[in-house]
């Protein structure tokens, strides 16, 4: 196993390369696990996916203005 120092899973440059696809093997486990239908708090997810708390809400909000730009 590697040292910690060698950990590229803590590197926060590699983590914002990666987010979306963490966030999506999140909701890929959820559904493998029938959990759809428990709620997951954003908080939750941002903890899970390794980004600050209001990350979801963030990108909530730059999506809506991107639909509402069309």
């Amino acid at each position: 196993m590697n040292p910690p120092e060698d950990d590229i899973t803590l590197d926060p440059e590699w983590i914002k390369e990666q987010v979306d696809r963490l966030a999506g093997w999140e909701y890929l486990n959820r559904y493998v696990k029938h959990q759809l239908k428990t709620p997951m708090r954003p908080q939750e997810l941002c903890d899970k996916i390794g980004v600050y708390k209001g990350y979801i809400h963030d990108i909530t909000k730059s999506a809506k203005k991107k639909i509402d730009a069309k």
